[in-house]
């Protein structure tokens, strides 16, 4: 069951707590608590399915959709990364996506979802460095009410008695996104509008965008920005973009820092974003201006102000014009023809058959 770890990337530091452990001894010297590496834990997923293996987040997560009645399993690693033989439990409990936050619940808290998992190894004693494999089962009533419900399967460690009067519990997990329902799975999908250009207080340049999870499953969003055309074809980024996790029907407000030192434009964004194999992106141009300062129209609008301008002094000389043969007949009591002088056009040297 158990082995030594190969990959230093199955470290997955997660939720540490603190509890007492009984006060010390009178006269007793204190005792530390131990670091966050000595009592790391780390986990990671060995299965995907079938239908999702060009899916990242399927690799990270189990994410599923199933019939009722289905049962499925997945193999988890558990691993020890500190220098102390460590005692590790491993259960699942609740969670729930609440508009644009995962929350998992207390200690072995339970839901629908978690009382349906099972582990075949819920104990394990890991020496340093050493890790085990887990099955995890999934077993679906028949009577099981379509959506899509949420949990985690944990793995927790906690210092020995003789650590000290403080004692640290820490655990890791992999997300549970199980999507139950007859017929083909529930889509992916999701809106990104409203970009623009912002300051902080402190002069950071700020993107925000707004991201609504228009599909029927929650999401997991990253992805990057970047910045391109700015002021003297300046190019910046790609920019990493961490977003949170999206309820169905949802509504987030990204915001990306890029730098208290970038010009503020105007620039042309493009974000990109995707969860999963579901991706999208979005295009526009920003000015990163502090809110309620208004920038002068960029070259792309001068045009617009010259066209206006020159249609307002048309105007203004017509009327002056019409103006003045009025006054003239009035004074001569004599018709007053008006002749309007326009440029001769270019002689057609080409179109002269004579």
């Amino acid at each position: 069951m158990c082995r030594k770890r190969r990959d230093a990337t199955a470290l997955a530091l997660a939720v540490t707590a603190l509890v007492l452990a009984g006060a010390p001894a009178v006269g007793a010297p204190p005792t530390p608590a131990p670091s966050a590496a000595e009592l790391g834990v780390g986990v990671r997923l060995l299965d995907a399915p079938v239908s999702r293996r060009d899916d990242p987040r399927a690799h990270q997560y189990i994410v599923d959709h199933v019939n009722p009645g289905t049962t499925i399993r997945r193999r988890i690693i558990v691993a020890n990364p500190s220098p102390l033989r460590r005692e590790f439990a491993v259960y699942p409990a609740a969670a729930t996506v609440d508009k644009d936050e995962w929350t998992v619940a207390p200690a072995r808290t339970a839901n629908e979802l978690s009382s349906w998992i099972t582990v075949d190894h819920d104990h394990l004693n890991l020496n340093p460095e050493q890790e085990a494999t887990v099955w995890a089962t999934i077993r679906v009533p028949e009577d099981a009410s379509v959506g899509e419900r949420y949990a985690v399967i944990w793995a927790e460690t906690a210092g020995r008695p003789d650590d000290g009067p403080i004692r640290a519990i820490n655990r890791a997990g992999i997300r549970v996104y199980l999507s139950v329902g007859p017929g083909g799975e529930p889509p992916f999908d999701f809106t990104i509008g409203d970009i623009a250009g912002t300051r902080a207080p402190d002069g950071t340049a700020i993107l925000t965008a707004r991201v609504v999870n228009t599909g029927k499953r929650a999401l997991d969003l990253d992805g990057t920005l970047s910045l391109t055309d700015g002021p003297d074809g300046l190019g910046k980024g790609p920019f990493k973009v961490e977003a949170p996790t999206l309820a169905i029907g949802a509504t987030t407000n990204l915001e990306v820092p890029v730098g208290q030192h970038l010009p503020d434009g105007p620039w042309t964004a493009t974000l990109e974003l995707a969860s999963g194999w579901t991706k999208r992106s979005a295009t526009a141009r920003v000015t990163f201006a502090p809110p309620g300062v208004t920038k002068p129209a960029s070259d792309s609008d001068h045009s617009h102000i010259i066209l206006v301008g020159g249609l307002a002094t048309s105007a203004l000389v017509l009327a002056l014009l019409v103006g003045y043969a009025r006054r003239q007949r009035r004074l001569t009591n004599q018709p007053v023809i008006l002749r309007a002088w326009l440029p001769t056009p270019p002689f057609n040297r080409a179109s002269d058959s004579r």
